[in-house]
């Protein structure tokens, strides 16, 4: 008799045993990223929710099943603009996928983005390699764009950044990681990727919103100090140890106004800056080498004025990058940094809140292009009169 009832003790225990605490990831939602802004007192938040049916799936996604939702609310601090959203979801919302940050201009002012990445850094499950995104366009338009041919959303250009930047290495990805490190160092800035909308696709039912990269905010602590764009924002790229592959198109003829122009993709870019001390005076020489391949050619030329012409183009554009940075007053290459590390010393005697004295005369660029391949042609045009 106490074997049987020993016998139905068991079989009861299997049935009954289980994980009752464990949480079915179809029930639950899927925070991946969010915008932050901030307004008349009050942060203001947009989680972007992603449907699990299409996370694993990057070509054909199940178009029955919507891609994301966006939530808002708004709070004191972060916290409570994200339990206000609590308070309006149908389940609980997962952060393990969370993939990244998107700050708006009034984010990063007044100490805000101090705020920011402090309540990140508190939340045990969002990673500190989470990438971080600046704008001053609309959070909710940016959030809502899908990627292009209807793949999953986690590869959209905010998700998933590396997917192109092996082809396209225009501005330098970072980190919440890499914002505080830089933040802690002299000479206490960092550059954030600035991301806008744009539409230079389309398809059958019209004009395609897409999101892209177009320059770099620049922060401090305890401020925000603008953004750096378009053209202005080059130079970066040639100063990064990340860059893997660049283009320069540029015109062939220095000294004349033919519009003759010659395009070359640029790889194996290696930089290295070094301050030259004299006294108290201190200057940096920006040593760049790369190697490149003609990609396009208008005209006759020799591999030795392209890399006169490309040398030219790449001195210009670290030089109108640092001069952009100049008149933000910040110090946009961390040349500081440099200087700390080599003289600390004569770092303390300079440095002004992090950050010494610089001026339009305290770079020296040097650039070679070690290496020029023309592909399968020759240096001259496909068709000749």
């Amino acid at each position: 008799m106490k074997k049987n009832k020993l016998i139905y003790l068991l079989i009861f225990t299997i049935f009954i045993s289980g994980c009752w605490d464990s949480k079915q990831p179809e029930r639950m939602y899927y925070a991946f990223g969010m915008g932050i802004d901030y307004n008349e007192g009050k942060y203001e938040v947009y989680v972007q929710l992603i449907s699990f049916a299409n996370v694993a799936k990057s070509e054909q996604v199940n178009q029955d099943v919507r891609q994301s939702e966006i939530g808002y609310g708004t709070g004191k601090d972060i916290h409570e603009a994200v339990f206000n959203l609590y308070n309006s979801v149908d389940s609980e919302i997962y952060w393990g996928h969370f993939s990244f940050i998107l700050l708006s201009e009034n984010a990063m002012k007044n100490g805000h983005l101090n705020s920011v990445i402090d309540t990140f850094t508190r939340i045990t499950e969002i990673r500190y390699n989470s990438w971080i995104y600046a704008t001053d366009g609309d959070l909710r338009e940016l959030l809502l764009t899908t990627p292009q041919l209807e793949r999953a959303i986690t590869l959209t250009k905010l998700g998933d950044p590396l997917n192109t930047f092996e082809q396209d290495s225009y501005i330098e990805l970072t980190s919440i990681r890499k914002v505080i490190t830089r933040l802690q160092e002299p000479s206490y800035n960092a550059n954030i990727p600035y991301v806008k909308l744009t539409k230079k696709w389309e398809t059958t039912q019209g004009p395609d919103s897409i999101t892209e990269f177009d320059g770099f905010a620049v922060v401090t602590p305890s401020e925000f100090k603008g953004f750096i764009k378009g053209d202005q924002a080059n130079g970066l790229q040639w100063l990064s140890k990340k860059t893997i592959r660049t283009n320069i198109t540029t015109n062939i003829n220095i000294d004349s106004e033919e519009n003759d122009y010659i395009s070359v993709s640029l790889r194996h870019i290696s930089t290295k800056i070094k301050p030259i001390i004299n006294g108290n005076n201190v200057k940096f020489d920006i040593i760049v080498k790369a190697s490149g391949k003609v990609d396009d050619l208008q005209g006759n030329i020799t591999k030795r004025e392209i890399k006169k012409v490309i040398a030219k183009q790449v001195k210009k554009e670290i030089n109108e990058t640092y001069k952009a940075g100049l008149e933000l007053d910040v110090d946009v290459y961390r040349l500081s940094e440099k200087l700390y590390r080599k003289n600390v010393k004569l770092w303390k005697q300079l440095n002004q809140d992090g950050k010494i004295p610089l001026n339009e005369d305290s770079i020296q660029i040097h650039f070679t292009l070690e290496k020029i391949s023309s592909g399968r042609k020759e240096l001259e045009e496909t068709i000749t009169k």
